[in-house]
């Protein structure tokens, strides 16, 4: 329990510590209660959702894997839609590993057609990266991401139309 304590006390301290490197002041109780509380939890969303979508690729990570590709060659796979990025409350963007095949490393076609079909209802990466870990009926219970390999897409789409269909009511 002491270990416990002190990592908590040096995690107070660095906050305290950085706060005052990029000019934090809190300007009441209140105000400084909200800002404990805002990056707590930013600090942990991000491990709900690491822990909820599967791995994260850094940009980096991304780029090595794709075979070395450029920043600028990735980017464009993301404006084209072929590659899903996230951006979290941090601004850095993260590549969710399951989009990409195991067996050579390329993006999934499934993750363009999917990203069309979210993109054009207005929602957001996140809510497509969300579809993408849950199961879903059309597909027999298993996740979009158990299907990405199917050679039918059509159940897959089907379910994703569906998804977007229910969250536009």
């Amino acid at each position: 329990m002491a270990a416990n304590s002190a990592l908590l006390d040096r995690t107070v301290e660095e906050f305290r510590r950085t706060l005052t490197e990029i000019g934090g002041r809190p300007s009441s109780p209140d105000d400084a209660e909200a800002l404990g509380r805002r990056a707590a939890l930013v600090v942990l969303a991000g491990g709900a959702w690491e822990r909820a979508l599967g791995e994260l690729l850094t940009s980096a990570e991304a780029r090595v894997l794709l075979g070395g590709v450029s920043r600028e060659a990735l980017r464009k796979r993301v404006l084209s839609g072929s590659v899903l990025a996230l951006r979290d409350e941090a601004g850095l963007i993260r590549y969710p590993r399951w989009q990409f095949d195991a067996a050579n490393s390329a993006p999934f076609g499934a993750i363009k057609r999917l990203n069309g079909i979210f993109g054009e209802a207005g929602l957001d990466p996140w809510t497509l990266a969300s579809f993408a870990t849950s199961p879903q009926p059309e597909l027999d219970g298993r996740t979009p991401i158990e299907a990405f390999a199917d050679v039918d897409l059509e159940p897959l789409l089907l379910a994703a139309r569906r998804t977007v269909a229910d969250l536009m009511r």
